[in-house]
């Protein structure tokens, strides 16, 4: 395998969410600039919970200063109720080396094109594990963990770590983290992908064997063009020692065409060797014990069938109830009151920094 690793390319230009368009006039002081990325996460969390956020961007990022994640998650749990739906409905990573949150809000046909992805490749781990041997047994300890937490350790400071929650992966029981790692692509995230293939790899000690990128997003007006990559980890020999490395194994294959017809390209090949570390498998599995094989024909129904589900492109069945028949829902519970006038003076408080800063600063960076 070639040593040489394609450039990483990096893109950024602003595109803030239509809760902040207004250009500001001055930018505010910079003793109130205090947490104020804070103050947006907070306000776009409970947008979303209450439905108002039109899902416009599905990747945001958000550059942090200094121990704002720490407040974004001391916010969060003075707020029950958004709290658990954050954690439950959103998923969103954080990068403490570059101290970056990146919210994502994935559509529906990225969501049911993954879990169909998904579910072809589980199909095929079960079929393997009804055979006799220890690969069988070491599939069975494979399971499907969609977008489970994954955090990563650094060095400085310590016991801090970074956090991610991938578009699907899969976990062995005994494994610290999953072997094979799975993202959709799409146009704000597509820029960012190889970066974060690479931290994924690197970050976990090359535990995680390979990570799977699937580009839906159409190109060029009209194009159904959808494409796979793939990345692994390699060692490559420098005059300065052995360094572990990222290679773009696969790089943009089409498996659909602009027609939204399958390609000639093979499709999407894993061993089973690619389930877990080393450790787990050098003793468990041997070459040829079992891979695991998506077709582009099988790729392009998976993403066909996410597209018709969404798109209104045939009639779908639901319930009819009889006539007469009346709805009655139950009368809604009043909210809580604060527990304190100290939470009810926090909670303005914290409002009104968020009107501020939307009316008087765009301070705001999104992909």
């Amino acid at each position: 395998m070639s040593t040489s690793q394609p450039p990483l390319k990096e893109h950024q230009h602003i595109t803030p969410p239509s809760s902040f368009v207004d250009t500001p006039l001055t930018p505010p002081p910079t003793d109130e600039k205090a947490f104020t990325q804070a103050s947006r996460i907070i306000a776009l969390f409970k947008d979303i919970q209450a439905g108002r956020h039109i899902k416009q961007h599905t990747w945001v990022e958000f550059q942090l200063g200094r121990g704002e994640y720490d407040e974004i998650e001391r916010r969060l749990r003075r707020d029950e109720s958004l709290f658990g739906y954050v954690k439950d409905k959103i998923r969103y990573d954080y990068d403490k080396e570059k101290n970056q949150l990146i919210i994502r809000m994935p559509t529906a046909v990225h969501e049911l094109f993954i879990a169909r992805v998904e579910d072809a490749i589980y199909s095929q781990l079960k079929l393997i594990c009804e055979r006799p041997g220890s690969a069988a047994h070491f599939a069975q300890k494979v399971h499907p963990a969609r977008s489970t937490e994954i955090y990563f350790p650094v060095d400085t400071p310590p016991g801090i770590k970074s956090k991610h929650e991938p578009d699907a992966s899969f976990w062995h029981d005994d494994a610290q983290y999953p072997g094979i790692i799975i993202e959709v692509a799409y146009s704000q995230k597509k820029n960012r992908l190889d970066r974060l293939a690479e931290n994924y790899l690197l970050d976990s000690d090359a535990s995680v064997q390979a990570v799977v990128g699937l580009d839906i997003e159409y190109g060029k007006k009209g194009s159904r063009k959808a494409t796979l990559s793939i990345w692994r980890t390699y060692i490559a020999h420098t005059s300065d020692g052995d360094e572990l490395r990222v290679v773009q194994e696969i790089a943009d294959e089409a498996f659909r065409d602009d027609q939204g017809n399958p390609t000639d390209y093979p499709g999407l090949r894993l061993y089973l060797s690619d389930f877990a570390c080393e450790e787990l498998t050098q003793n468990a599995i041997s070459a040829g014990d079992g891979e695991v094989f998506l077709s582009a024909q099988q790729l392009c129904r998976c993403l066909a069938a996410a597209e018709d589900k969404t798109q209104g492109k045939r009639t779908l069945v639901k319930h009819s109830i009889l006539p007469g028949v009346k709805k009655r829902k139950r009368s809604e519970t009043p909210p809580e009151r604060m527990a304190s006038d100290d939470e009810a003076k926090y909670v303005e408080q914290e409002e009104r920094v968020a009107k501020r800063i939307a009316d008087n600063d765009l301070d705001y960076r999104g992909t």
